[in-house]
C-alpha cells in the first residue's frame, strides 16, 4: 500500500520544483532551546488532505503531528521519544541552507550525467528509466558529505544545540553520513537501525534530514508508532533487533520485510508519515521500525541519515574517524548486493529460525 498511496496521479503537479516549493510570505516562528525554527505553510498537501487521501478510518498511513511545542523541554522531548519512538520537528535546520545543500548534491548528479538535461538543475529530474544502479553511492565520509554546503546542515549549530538539550549533556555525531538520492521506483523496507550499528552507545539516535521539500510520492520516511516499546513487538526485538547484520554476514538488505502489511498483521502498530519541508527532521530510536514510501515522482529524492549520541558514550568505531572514510566491504539496505548463496544467512532463513515463518 505504500506504493499505492503515493501514486503519481494523486500528487502530480506540473509546476517546477522551484515554483511548487517557493517560500510563503507569511511564516511563524517557534522558539527552540537556542534557535528559532521556521514553520512554512505547506504548498501541496495539508494534514487534512493527507487524511482524506489515505482515508481517515482504517487507512494504511496516518499523518505525523510535529512536536515543535516541546522544543526546549528536555523532559517532554525524551518522554515523547520513548513513548512514540520518534520526534518530528519542523524547521530544525535553516531552510535556505538545506536547499543549498540539495543543489550541491544535484550538481554532483549532473556531473555524473544522472539528471534529465531537458529540465533545470533545481527541478532535480532524473533521467527517464533511472532505476536501480543509476544513482551513485554517496554514503560515508567523502568530499560531498563533508563539503562546506552539506556539512553546514548536517553538523551545524542547530542540530548540535537540539541534541545537547535532548541528552542534557554534550553530544557527538558520526563522521559517516548516509547521504542518498533515491532512484525512480526505489524505497526502503521495514527495519530497525540497531541491526546496522549496535556496537556503541545504547542511547544512539537517528536523524533523517530530507534535502528539500519532499512529498509522499517522492519517497518519504514513515515510522511505525511506538514499535520501540509495545509488548506486541517483544519477539521482534528479542530476535531481529538483536542481530548484527555484519557479524552474521547476512545476505541482502537487512530489512525485516518490504511489506508494511506484514508488520501490521504480525505486530500491529500504526504507520505515520507526511509531506516534509526543507529544514524538517525526523528523529527516532534504534528500535523504531521505519521504512519509506516509493519514489514514483521521477525526481531525485535526496536525504541524509545522521547518527547522534552523548559525547561521553562509546561510539561504534566503524562510523567514526578514519574508518568512516574507508570503503565498506558489505553494503546493506538500498545498496545491498543480492547474491545467491546456499550457506550465508538470509532474512527469510533467520525469520524461520526465529519462528516467524
Amino acid at each position: 500500500f505504500f506504493e499505492s498511496v503515493a501514486s503519481p496521479t494523486s500528487f502530480h503537479n506540473e509546476r517546477s520544483y522551484g515554483d511548487r516549493h517557493r517560500r510563503a510570505d507569511r511564516q511563524s516562528c517557534v522558539e527552540g532551546s537556542s534557535f528559532s525554527v521556521v514553520s512554512t505553510p505547506l504548498p501541496l498537501l495539508s494534514q487534512e488532505k493527507i487524511c482524506h487521501q489515505f482515508g481517515e478510518e482504517g487507512s494504511p498511513l496516518q499523518p505525523l503531528q510535529d512536536h515543535n511545542s516541546l522544543l526546549g523541554d528536555a523532559e517532554a522531548l525524551n518522554k515523547t521519544l520513548q513513548d512514540l519512538g520518534y520526534l518530528f520537528i519542523r524547521g530544525l535546520h535553516d531552510r535556505e541552507e538545506v536547499l543549498d545543500a540539495r543543489l550541491a548534491v544535484l550538481e554532483h548528479l549532473k556531473q555524473l550525467e544522472k539528471l534529465d538535461p531537458d529540465h533545470t538543475l533545481a527541478e532535480g529530474v532524473l533521467l527517464p528509466r533511472c532505476g536501480v544502479g543509476c544513482v551513485p553511492f554517496m554514503e560515508g565520509r567523502n568530499d560531498l558529505t563533508h563539503s562546506e554546503r552539506v556539512r553546514k546542515v548536517l553538523e551545524g549549530p542547530r542540530p548540535f544545540s537540539f541534541f545537547k538539550t535532548l541528552f542534557k549533556e554534550d553530544c557527538r555525531t558520526f563522521d559517516f553520513k548516509w547521504l542518498r538520492a533515491m532512484h525512480t521506483g526505489g524505497f526502503t523496507g521495514a527495519h530497525v537501525d540497531n541491526v546496522y550499528m549496535s556496537r556503541g552507545s545504547s542511547r544512539l539516535l537517528t536523524m533523517w534530514t530530507p534535502m528539500g521539500d519532499i512529498t509522499t510520492n517522492m519517497g518519504c520516511l514513515a515510522v511505525c508508532e511506538s514499535s520501540n516499546r509495545l509488548h506486541e513487538f517483544d519477539q521482534l526485538h528479542a530476535t531481529y533487533t538483536q542481530m548484527d547484520v555484519e557479524k552474521e554476514q547476512l545476505q541482502g538488505t537487512g530489512w525485516f520485510t518490504e511489506d508494511p502489511e506484514e508488520i501490521k498483521a504480525r505486530f500491529g502498530g500504526v504507520w505515520r508519515t507526511t509531506d516534509f519541508r526543507a529544514g524538517d527532521v525526523l528523529i527516532f530510536t534504534m528500535k523504531t521500525l521505519h521504512m519509506s514510501t516509493t519514489n514514483t515522482s521521477g525526481l531525485a529524492r535526496i536525504s541524509c541519515d545522521t547518527r547522534w549520541q552523548p559525547a561521553a558514550d562509546p561510539a561504534d568505531e566503524r562510523y567514526v574517524g578514519d574508518k568512516a572514510s574507508q570503503k565498506q566491504d558489505l553494503k546493506f539496505g538500498v545498496y545491498a548486493e543480492e547474491k545467491a548463496s546456499e550457506t550465508k544467512p538470509t532474512i527469510d532463513r533467520k525469520k524461520k529460525e526465529w519462528g516467524f515463518l
